[in-house]
This record gives structure tokens, sequence and C-alpha cells, in this order.
């Protein structure tokens, strides 16, 4: 994983196959597979389910991008 910039109003990091893994898969854990109430959920994670959920949905999206073509040139996945 790379920080590229920060600012007042975004981050920008690189991540690589395994940190993106990571991110993916302890999100879908917070919003599937862990029963939190509402309130619960948002005062654990900050956000609300639904903004979790739009995040796990954009890095698993990148992840299939990602994972054909590093399959596509020949790379494990």
């Amino acid at each position: 994983m790379e920080i590229i910039r920060a600012t007042a109003d975004v981050i920008t990091v690189s991540l690589g196959p395994d940190d993106a893994l990571a991110i993916n898969n302890a999100l879908n854990e917070i919003c599937n597979g862990v029963h939190l109430d509402d309130w619960d959920f948002r005062t654990r994670m900050g956000v609300d389910r639904e903004q979790a959920r739009a995040v796990l949905r954009a890095i698993s999206g990148s992840i299939d991008v990602m994972k054909g073509q590093r399959l596509a040139e020949g790379k494990e996945w």
C-alpha cells in the first residue's frame, strides 16, 4: 500500500492485491457477516451501513478488474 496524496478532502491510495483483498474482506464481514443494529454499526464504523456497502461495492468491482488484468498478464492471483 502506498499513500499517493492526502488533502483536506481526499486521500489517494495505491493498493496491491493483498491490501485490496484485506479491505474487501473486512468490509464484507462487517457489512454481511456480523450482526449489528444500525445504531451500533454507525457507532463502531463511523459511517452508516449503506455507505460501507457502497465502499464494498466499489472495491469489489475494482478487485474484479485487477484480477482479470493480472490473469490476462499471466500473473498469479
